[in-house]
């Protein structure tokens, strides 16, 4: 079992090491120092980074599970850097069809995301933040599986959606008959058989990509849009004919300059998602896992078995919202339908 994190999820990283060993588990333990990685980002040609060494590779084809404590932990750095940033993530495609090629399973500990650099930026209470994730990664998945295949089940079919919140938000669109997938913590064989071998830690939510053209409607999401370390607010959407129009209140730009430079079917609808979560509570950046939450998006969707290809996407949230899928509703102002 492969166990990689960097410097700010060193002592949950060191725990699961040991944990591993004493279950009879025998762990490989990767850390990536941050100060290395800045010094490497902001002095080396970009040609330098992003590689991989061959023995790594060959960790990957050998190992039985992966799991991972996402960094780097100083995202106003990050959003600095980010041309050099994301080409020190290059491997990453390659990374995934490797892994996927050996039957790896893994699992993405979103702990990771939680660091005091990011909580100060974004404006949240670093010690809440850090209970919630580890409360809402301790409970028991199974009933997080359970209720995310019943609705995946019903998604999957066609169907018309309909979405609307006290707020003004009045949404429609078509089902299509894709399959909806779920995202609940375990990876079993049938994951791995259909290529889903990573999970994030806490889960959970499930998805799916309606006819991207169907989209009727108003959205005015109610929680603020973490991006890069800012907050935008006020985002809505505006569907006309299958095409999506946005509007923002602060920190717009910070949206407006990527969709400006995108090409391809960026003004879309891409996906539609209910969060499964009971443990899990507003206001950090795991807001679309909580139970009843709805996320639309918009833009690239081909990662969730979508049509649109662009290189943007963008999403929000709502907190009470109403779901009718079909003549079912699933979640009820805010909370999952029985």
């Amino acid at each position: 079992m492969i166990v990689e994190c960097w410097n700010h999820a060193l002592d949950a990283a060191k725990e699961l090491v040991y944990q591993l060993r004493a279950v009879g588990a025998h762990p490989m333990f990767l850390m990536e120092d941050e100060e290395a990685y800045w010094r490497s980002v902001e002095t080396l040609a970009t040609a330098k980074l992003g590689q991989v060494s061959a023995s790594e590779w060959a960790a990957l084809s050998k190992a039985d599970a992966y799991v991972f404590f996402p960094g780097p932990a100083d995202l106003p750095r990050y959003r600095k850097n980010l041309p050099k940033s994301a080409a020190a993530a290059g491997y990453n495609s390659e990374w995934y069809r490797r892994a996927g090629k050996a039957g790896l399973r893994g699992a993405r500990v979103l702990l990771g995301y939680v660091s005091r650099e990011r909580a100060q930026v974004y404006g949240y209470d670093f010690d809440a933040w850090r209970e919630m994730i580890l409360r809402a990664s301790s409970i028991d998945f199974t009933p997080i599986s359970r209720k995310g295949k019943k609705l995946a089940a019903l998604l999957s079919r066609d169907a018309e959606v309909e979405v609307t919140a006290p707020n003004g938000t009045q949404f429609v669109c078509e089902l299509k008959g894709r399959g909806a997938l779920v995202e609940d913590g375990i990876v079993d064989a049938q994951d791995v058989k259909d290529g889903e071998f990573m999970t994030g830690v806490p889960p959970g939510y499930v998805i799916v990509c309606p006819d991207e053209t169907s989209a009727e409607g108003v959205v005015r999401f109610d929680r603020p849009v973490p991006y890069l370390g800012v907050q935008v607010t006020d985002v809505a959407f505006q569907f006309k004919a299958g095409k999506a129009t946005w509007t923002a209140g602060s920190n717009a730009d910070e949206i407006r300059t990527q969709y400006d430079k995108a090409t391809g079917a960026k003004d879309r609808l891409g996906w539609l998602q209910l969060g499964l979560n009971p443990e899990v509570r507003y206001g950090f950046l795991q807001d679309d896992l909580v139970a009843g939450a709805v996320e639309i998006g918009i833009g690239d969707n081909t990662e969730y078995g979508g049509k649109n290809t662009s290189g943007f996407s963008f999403q929000g949230r709502l907190t009470n919202a109403t779901v009718r899928v079909g003549k079912k509703v699933v979640v009820d102002h805010g909370h999952l339908a029985a």
